[in-house]
């Protein structure tokens, strides 16, 4: 019953046309930050969701950006592009989830941790672009808002089985549907026409079914969403065992992320956006 209810997949809602621009001239190596900022400009909503985003104390400017253009200078086409996505996400998927059981601004706001997190190795460990760790994180449990949106009563009952197990939620998923939110996720990020290498982190963010093996990527948000559970701000009871293949692709052990949960919540205090953005 579950993966006929996901057939309706493909009546997830297309994030915006603009979205698809932005993306496009991300190739095009003559575009510029003008150009970038008319585009974006036209979505007022968005506009000032960005805005707010970057005149958070997360970015730290000791000035207030008040247009698209000025931001794309300061900041870069790559991060602006990273936001124009995560916004428009977030803003597609704000209202009430559609299960008691799942809470989408408790969702939201483990995902910006998990985000925050990511970022936050990738700068210090130089194994990834810090702003696609953080696009990345953000997303990576965004099929979870999918399954709740088309199966609710199906994704409520996942979410009892974990817990009621006392195993990953991604574990009841399978084990009920033989389908995961990460396998969910990446179908979605590929539809929404995302990058390849966040669709991919997002889809083996809980490991590997081949021998491929891990991503710097994919390690990175596993790592991340790892230590948003010992800073308290995971979602959801059910625990997660710690793969530690993810840290060996980033060449680093588990001594070397203890220390840095602090800092994850400390970087998380100064991005959290999400009461701003989700109703």
């Amino acid at each position: 019953m579950f993966r006929e209810e996901l057939d309706r997949i493909d009546s997830v809602p297309m994030l915006p046309s603009m979205v698809s621009r932005v993306l496009g001239m991300m190739d095009d190596p003559n575009v510029t930050a003008y150009q970038l900022a008319d585009v974006v400009g036209k979505d007022q909503s968005l506009v000032t969701s960005i805005l707010r985003i970057i005149n958070s104390s997360y970015y730290g400017f000791n000035w207030r950006i008040s247009s698209v253009s000025q931001a794309v200078v300061l900041l870069g086409f790559r991060t602006i592009r990273n936001l124009v996505l995560a916004t428009s996400v977030m803003n597609t998927f704000a209202s009430q989830a559609a299960s008691s059981a799942f809470d989408r601004r408790l969702h939201w706001k483990h995902s910006l941790a998990c985000a925050t997190g990511a970022s936050l190795l990738a700068r210090k460990w130089r194994c990834a672009d810090a702003d696609d760790a953080f696009l990345a994180g953000l997303v990576h449990d965004v099929g979870r808002v999918i399954m709740d949106q088309l199966a609710p009563e199906s994704f409520a009952k996942a979410m009892e089985f974990a817990q009621k197990e006392e195993v990953p939620l991604f574990e009841a998923e399978r084990e009920l549907f033989a389908l995961t939110h990460a396998e969910i996720g990446r179908h979605i990020a590929l539809k929404w026409s995302f990058p390849e290498q966040i669709a991919e982190a997002i889809a083996h963010h809980h490991g590997r079914s081949d021998a491929q093996g891990w991503t710097h990527l994919s390690g990175l948000v596993h790592t991340s969403d790892m230590m948003t559970r010992a800073a308290g701000l995971a979602l959801g009871p059910w625990d997660m065992d710690f793969e530690t293949q993810a840290l060996d692709v980033l060449g680093q052990d588990q001594e070397a992320i203890e220390d840095l949960v602090n800092a994850l919540s400390s970087e998380f205090d100064k991005a959290n956006f999400v009461d701003e953005l989700v109703a």
